[in-house]
Protein backbone atom coordinates (compact mmCIF):
# COMPACT_ATOMS: atom_id res chain seq x y z
CA UNK A 1 0.00 0.00 0.00
CA UNK A 2 2.91 2.38 0.65
CA UNK A 3 4.01 2.12 -2.98
CA UNK A 4 0.60 3.26 -4.16
CA UNK A 5 0.64 6.13 -1.65
CA UNK A 6 4.08 7.29 -2.81
CA UNK A 7 2.98 7.13 -6.46
CA UNK A 8 -0.16 9.13 -5.61
CA UNK A 9 1.87 11.70 -3.69
CA UNK A 10 4.37 11.96 -6.51
CA UNK A 11 1.57 12.44 -9.04
CA UNK A 12 -0.05 15.10 -6.84
CA UNK A 13 3.24 16.99 -6.49
CA UNK A 14 3.97 16.90 -10.21
CA UNK A 15 0.39 17.98 -10.97
CA UNK A 16 0.69 20.91 -8.58
CA UNK A 17 4.05 21.80 -10.10
CA UNK A 18 2.62 21.63 -13.62
CA UNK A 19 -0.28 23.81 -12.50
CA UNK A 20 2.08 26.44 -11.09
CA UNK A 21 4.20 26.36 -14.23
CA UNK A 22 1.07 26.90 -16.29
CA UNK A 23 0.48 30.07 -14.22
CA UNK A 24 3.32 31.75 -16.11
CA UNK A 25 2.15 34.20 -18.72
CA UNK A 26 3.02 33.47 -22.32
CA UNK A 27 5.18 36.61 -22.38
CA UNK A 28 7.16 35.41 -19.35
CA UNK A 29 7.58 31.94 -20.85
CA UNK A 30 8.86 33.51 -24.08
CA UNK A 31 11.34 35.71 -22.17
CA UNK A 32 12.62 32.73 -20.21
CA UNK A 33 13.09 30.70 -23.38
CA UNK A 34 14.83 33.62 -25.11
CA UNK A 35 17.27 33.76 -22.20
CA UNK A 36 17.85 30.02 -22.47
CA UNK A 37 15.92 29.12 -19.31
CA UNK A 38 13.47 26.22 -19.24
CA UNK A 39 10.12 27.65 -18.01
CA UNK A 40 9.28 24.35 -16.30
CA UNK A 41 12.12 25.00 -13.84
CA UNK A 42 10.32 28.08 -12.49
CA UNK A 43 7.48 27.66 -10.01
CA UNK A 44 5.77 31.08 -10.11
CA UNK A 45 5.42 34.28 -12.09
CA UNK A 46 7.24 36.30 -9.44
CA UNK A 47 10.13 33.83 -9.38
CA UNK A 48 10.31 33.98 -13.18
CA UNK A 49 10.33 37.79 -13.19
CA UNK A 50 13.07 37.82 -10.56
CA UNK A 51 15.14 35.34 -12.55
CA UNK A 52 14.68 37.34 -15.75
CA UNK A 53 15.79 40.52 -13.97
CA UNK A 54 18.88 38.78 -12.56
CA UNK A 55 19.92 37.35 -15.92
CA UNK A 56 19.39 40.68 -17.70
CA UNK A 57 21.36 42.53 -14.99
CA UNK A 58 24.22 40.04 -15.32
CA UNK A 59 24.14 40.43 -19.07
CA UNK A 60 24.30 44.23 -18.83
CA UNK A 61 27.13 43.97 -16.31
CA UNK A 62 29.09 41.64 -18.58
CA UNK A 63 28.58 43.98 -21.52
CA UNK A 64 29.71 47.03 -19.56
CA UNK A 65 32.89 45.48 -18.28
CA UNK A 66 34.64 45.01 -21.65
CA UNK A 67 33.59 48.50 -22.72
CA UNK A 68 35.13 50.11 -19.64
CA UNK A 69 38.27 48.06 -20.14
CA UNK A 70 38.35 49.04 -23.82
CA UNK A 71 38.01 52.68 -22.77
CA UNK A 72 40.88 52.31 -20.33
CA UNK A 73 43.08 50.80 -23.04
CA UNK A 74 42.02 53.51 -25.49
CA UNK A 75 42.98 56.18 -22.95
CA UNK A 76 46.40 54.55 -22.49
CA UNK A 77 46.86 54.35 -26.26
CA UNK A 78 45.91 58.03 -26.61
CA UNK A 79 48.46 58.94 -23.97
CA UNK A 80 51.10 56.90 -25.78
CA UNK A 81 50.13 58.55 -29.06
CA UNK A 82 50.69 61.96 -27.51
CA UNK A 83 54.09 60.84 -26.16
CA UNK A 84 55.13 59.54 -29.57
CA UNK A 85 53.75 62.57 -31.41
CA UNK A 86 50.87 60.94 -33.29
CA UNK A 87 47.98 63.08 -34.44
CA UNK A 88 44.70 61.27 -33.80
CA UNK A 89 41.00 61.89 -33.62
CA UNK A 90 38.89 61.00 -30.63
CA UNK A 91 36.78 59.06 -33.12
CA UNK A 92 39.69 56.70 -33.81
CA UNK A 93 39.14 53.24 -32.39
CA UNK A 94 41.87 51.32 -30.59
CA UNK A 95 42.94 49.36 -33.68
CA UNK A 96 43.35 52.53 -35.77
CA UNK A 97 45.24 54.29 -33.00
CA UNK A 98 47.63 51.37 -32.45
CA UNK A 99 48.33 51.24 -36.18
CA UNK A 100 49.12 54.97 -36.25
CA UNK A 101 51.42 54.63 -33.23
CA UNK A 102 53.23 51.67 -34.76
CA UNK A 103 53.77 53.53 -38.03
CA UNK A 104 55.09 56.58 -36.17
CA UNK A 105 57.50 54.45 -34.12
CA UNK A 106 58.82 52.85 -37.33
CA UNK A 107 59.22 56.29 -38.91
CA UNK A 108 61.09 57.64 -35.87
CA UNK A 109 63.30 54.53 -35.72
CA UNK A 110 64.42 55.12 -39.30
CA UNK A 111 65.12 58.79 -38.50
CA UNK A 112 67.08 58.15 -35.33
CA UNK A 113 69.25 55.45 -36.83
CA UNK A 114 72.14 54.80 -34.43
CA UNK A 115 71.18 57.19 -31.61
CA UNK A 116 71.11 54.73 -28.72
CA UNK A 117 69.27 56.94 -26.21
CA UNK A 118 66.44 57.78 -28.61
CA UNK A 119 66.21 54.16 -29.80
CA UNK A 120 65.89 53.05 -26.17
CA UNK A 121 62.93 55.39 -25.70
CA UNK A 122 61.35 54.05 -28.90
CA UNK A 123 61.81 50.49 -27.63
CA UNK A 124 59.96 51.46 -24.45
CA UNK A 125 57.15 52.91 -26.56
CA UNK A 126 57.09 49.73 -28.63
CA UNK A 127 56.82 47.57 -25.48
CA UNK A 128 54.00 49.72 -24.15
CA UNK A 129 52.19 49.47 -27.49
CA UNK A 130 52.65 45.69 -27.50
CA UNK A 131 51.24 45.53 -23.96
CA UNK A 132 48.16 47.54 -24.93
CA UNK A 133 47.65 45.43 -28.05
CA UNK A 134 48.04 42.19 -26.08
CA UNK A 135 45.58 43.26 -23.41
CA UNK A 136 43.10 44.32 -26.08
CA UNK A 137 43.41 40.95 -27.82
CA UNK A 138 42.83 39.21 -24.50
CA UNK A 139 39.69 41.26 -23.88
CA UNK A 140 38.37 40.45 -27.35
CA UNK A 141 39.08 36.74 -26.80
CA UNK A 142 37.28 36.80 -23.43
CA UNK A 143 34.26 38.52 -24.96
CA UNK A 144 34.16 36.01 -27.79
CA UNK A 145 34.46 33.09 -25.35
CA UNK A 146 31.56 34.42 -23.27
CA UNK A 147 29.42 34.97 -26.36
CA UNK A 148 30.18 31.49 -27.68
CA UNK A 149 29.37 29.88 -24.32
CA UNK A 150 26.07 31.74 -24.10
CA UNK A 151 25.27 30.77 -27.68
CA UNK A 152 26.01 27.09 -26.99
CA UNK A 153 23.78 27.15 -23.89
CA UNK A 154 21.01 28.77 -25.90
CA UNK A 155 21.24 26.17 -28.65
CA UNK A 156 21.35 23.36 -26.09
CA UNK A 157 18.26 24.71 -24.37
CA UNK A 158 16.43 25.01 -27.68
CA UNK A 159 17.16 21.35 -28.41
CA UNK A 160 16.07 20.36 -24.90
CA UNK A 161 12.81 22.26 -25.35
CA UNK A 162 12.29 20.75 -28.78
CA UNK A 163 12.42 24.13 -30.49
CA UNK A 164 15.02 22.98 -33.03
Amino acid sequence: MSTIDSISASTAISSAYAFKTNELSEETKAKLQALGIDPSTVSSESEAQSLIAQVEAMSKSDQARPNSSDQSLLTKAQSLAEDVGVQYSYKDNLDELCKKISEKIEQLASQYGNDGAKMSVLEDYQRELASIDSRYSTEIDKSNDIFNAMNMISVSNKYALGLK
